[in-house]
């Protein structure tokens, strides 16, 4: 039997093949196909030549979600509220997350006005029926929302965490009088009390419900007609899986499942060959991407921001930048060079990919430096071009007047300066000291960078994994099902109902033993932890405190006592005499699943085998100097093996840069370990 992973990126999507019996693993990369990006995880899966009916566990990442939001080509959607509170949408928060930026404007709402509708019911914050639900008055809404052509419905009525006995109903209703049309009930996805937060989360659900359902059904039946027979399982932004089942309902919860998963494997990666705090950095064809793991967990955040838009759910806390293969390098109107936002992506792609690019990307950058091997590119299976990759260059060379090697070297600069910003934001800015960390690099564009980037943040380790291109797809493999459910409840510590809480713990938990027994997960594979948001009295931002399944009256000190030590290290004070005050309860459920176990490589000596050294290449350096590096193959390296830089590593899915003054060694399972020196 075989386990199976695609992920589809904005230029490449990766699959990774396992035959559970031998471990051993096959990849390939395949241009993705942006109009509809299902063709192009069918061409990964068919390269394998393997029946799908042999294969038994097939998860999926995917870009669909987070394009629908920044392309704006989700559903037309409409918004059903509480009497009084349509504007909620569009008024959001009063604070500025550009706060020096004057020419600044809030998001602009993804339901315009006139499809924000209100009906006359209230719910009280303690769950009681205040004003009954007017039903009779939805009729003339759902007729004016069919004549306006509407798709999608998101319902979110003022303190259903609370009580979502109202907008059961209205979903009820909805569905009579209008089966085919998709509704997004707020507390199906989250049962927080932030009012602006979780609208904003139910109206993003309900845009991107058609456009990730017609997704899913093209996919699947897609594969139906290869015979595959399991279920089809979808990466979550939490770090765990779902099935495409469950993902139909909840599909906010794919905003960055791709990236979430190179998180995860390299959380996992780094505890197997013994690193417990490592920074990963993931640099594809579009955008570079970077977590922290800190004592072999990724952390976490329960809100995050797309377009400027909340979404209210656990995600896996990344940072990204448009900083990938395919930034393009522009000079603004000051006559200032830059690089990226803006990516050529995979149609047209780079200059060098022949498919009608002009403009100049990193990757012609690295191509014009030396650092890519025109003949070996994707393994030799792709054709590139050195002279249309000059050619895009050349236009920067000639506005700066100076060569185009010297201009390639500036792009490089660049969008290295970049990607050290980003995992500075990451590390430094948050209190965390790089040296303390490895920095895990993957991506196809990932290893090449990296080296120089830890040299300049001083992180004396760089690990580089096998198959480094489609790592996210691997880190799929290690992923376990996960799911996250919080309800709000807001008591002092001191004065909670711990029966109370412990009650609503065993219903939150029981929603997720119902979830997995849809996903066929057995009991024996659940595991339940659960946690209390807490903050001091008067506060507005929670932390989450690790709680036990039952509570008695001897934990309150114990939990009093941990959060204040957790917002010591956090926020560096703490206040240890104010008062406590539990915000939400969260239950955590983990559906273990059976995982790739690392393949050990043949050992050899230090000096690597001759055949493994395939001579050398010249690599700009600046200033008119060329440096020699050591060109090594990888899959010709042995366990033991030590490379001195300069020196540069190939293989088909991503290409090493080993920088003078470091040294690379190779791991028993195939990582290669730069040391700064």
């Amino acid at each position: 039997m075989y386990r199976l992973s695609t992920d589809v990126g904005g230029t490449f999507t990766d699959g990774v093949l396992l035959n559970e019996e031998t471990g051993e693993i096959a990849v390939n990369k395949v241009s993705t196909t942006p109009g509809n990006p299902a063709i192009g995880t069918i061409q990964s899966i068919e390269r394998f030549r393997v029946p799908l009916e042999e294969v038994s566990f097939l998860v999926h990442g995917t870009t669909v979600v987070i394009n629908a939001l920044i392309e704006g080509k989700g559903a037309k959607t409409a918004l059903i509220t509480t009497a009084g509170f349509r504007d909620v949408l569009e008024i959001g928060r009063s604070n500025r997350t550009e706060m020096y930026n004057a020419l600044y404007r809030k998001p602009r709402p993804l339901v315009p006005r006139y499809l924000r509708l209100e009906v006359k019911e209230r719910i009280g914050a303690g769950g009681e029926v205040l004003v009954p639900l007017d039903g009779a008055g939805l009729d003339p809404l759902i007729d004016y929302l069919k004549r306006e052509g509407v798709e999608s419905v998101a319902v979110c009525l003022l303190n259903a965490y609370a009580n979502p006995v109202h907008e059961e109903e209205i979903g009820r209703l909805i569905r009579e009088r209008w089966p085919e049309v998709s509704i997004s009930l707020s507390h199906k996805i989250t049962r927080r009390f932030y009012e602006y937060e979780r609208t904003s989360t139910a109206v993003q659900n309900a845009y991107v419900m058609p456009v990730v359902q017609r997704y899913l059904r093209s996919l699947e039946e897609e594969l139906g007609e290869r015979r595959f027979r399991s279920d089809l399982q979808i990466m979550q932004s939490n770090g765990g899986v779902m099935t495409s089942t469950v993902a139909r309902e909840i599909p906010i919860a794919m905003v960055e499942s791709g990236p979430a998963a190179g998180a995860i494997g390299a959380a996992q990666l780094a505890r197997l060959i013994g690193y417990d705090n490592v920074i990963s950095y993931d640099m594809g064809g579009t955008t570079a991407k970077t977590s922290i793991i800190k004592n072999g967990l990724p952390e976490t955040t329960d809100q995050y921001l797309v377009e400027g838009r909340p979404i209210l759910l656990p995600v896996v806390d990344l940072r990204e930048i448009g900083a990938g293969g395919g930034s393009i390098a522009w000079i603004d109107e000051a006559g200032a060079l830059h690089v990226g936002p803006q990516s050529a992506g995979a149609d047209p792609g780079p200059a060098c990919y022949m498919r009608g690019g002009t403009e100049p990307t990193v990757t012609d950058a690295n191509l014009q430096l030396g650092i890519l091997d025109p003949d070996y590119f994707l393994g030799g299976e792709m054709a590139i071009s050195p002279q249309l990759a000059r050619e895009a260059i050349a236009k920067v060379a000639d506005y700066f007047k100076i060569s185009v090697d010297e201009a390639a070297l500036g792009i490089i600069k660049i969008v290295n300066t970049n990607m050290s910003g980003l995992l500075q934001s990451m590390t430094v800015k948050r209190g965390y000291d790089p040296r303390d960390f490895a920095l895990v690099a993957f991506g196809g564009a990932g290893p090449i960078h990296a080296a120089e980037i830890a040299r300049e943040l001083n992180i004396p380790t760089v690990i580089v994994p096998p198959f480094p291109g489609v790592f996210s797809a691997w880190g799929m493999l290690m992923a376990d099902l996960r799911h996250d459910f919080t309800r709000t409840y807001i008591k002092l510590m001191e004065e909670a109902d711990l029966a109370e809480v412990n009650r609503l713990f065993r219903e939150l938990e029981r929603q997720i033993r119902e979830l997995f027994a849809r996903e066929n997960i057995t009991p024996e594979n659940v595991v339940i932890s659960y946690e209390l948001g807490l903050r001091y009295y008067g506060q507005e931002h929670t932390l989450d405190v690790p709680a036990p399944a039952e509570l008695t009256a001897l934990d309150r000190r114990r939990l009093a006592e941990s959060f204040d030590e957790l917002h010591l290290r956090v926020y560096g004070h703490n206040a240890p005499e104010e008062p406590k005050e539990i915000v939400s309860l969260k239950v955590i459920g983990i559906g273990k699943v059976k995982k790739p176990l690392l393949q050990k490589i043949p050992r050899g000596r230090k000096a690597p085998v001759p055949e493994a050294r395939l001579g050398e290449r010249e690599v700009y350096r600046g200033e008119g100097r060329y440096q020699k590096f050591a060109i090594y193959r990888r899959d010709r390296l042995l366990a033991g093996n030590a490379i001195p830089g300069p020196a540069i590593i190939e293989e088909p899915t991503a290409t090493t840069v080993v920088e003078e003054g470091q040294h690379c060694s190779v791991d028993q399972y195939g990582n290669l370990i730069i040391s700064l020196g």
